[in-house]
């Protein structure tokens, strides 16, 4: 009979916490992020650099000229890609960003710009 009562005394005394603890003011605010429509379509693919340092070429060649670099953590709009037979036997994906093209083992390719920006929150 008295463990009985113990946890009745006992629940009644867990259910009051509970219920002041959730009457409690919370001051957190809600952050919204401003991203544009295009930065959240299905359609549009997101680069996000993924080695420390990646030249852009004018063409899909290592032959081609260098017309900038990129960093590690940096995301880019994908605009396209081309698949470059190397030799023989090897053949590449290639990426066309803004500035020029990038290989696809330098990056890593996301749905829309808001995965690209959680998955740069974890780079290392």
């Amino acid at each position: 009979m008295i463990c009985f009562n113990k946890k009745i005394i006992n629940s009644v005394i867990l259910s009051s916490i509970l219920f002041l603890a959730s009457c409690s003011k919370n001051n957190a605010q809600l952050e919204l992020q401003s991203l544009s429509p295009s930065e959240l379509s299905p359609r549009i693919e997101w680069a996000l650099i993924a080695d420390p340092y990646v030249a852009c070429r004018k063409d899909a060649s290592y032959e081609s000229a260098t017309i900038s670099s990129f960093r590690k953590g940096e995301i880019h709009e994908i605009k396209g890609n081309r698949t470059v037979v190397v030799d023989e036997e090897t053949k590449e994906l290639w990426y066309a960003i803004e500035d020029g093209w990038i290989p696809s083992y330098s990056v890593k390719v996301y749905s829309n710009k808001l995965k690209a920006e959680a998955a740069k929150k974890e780079l290392k």
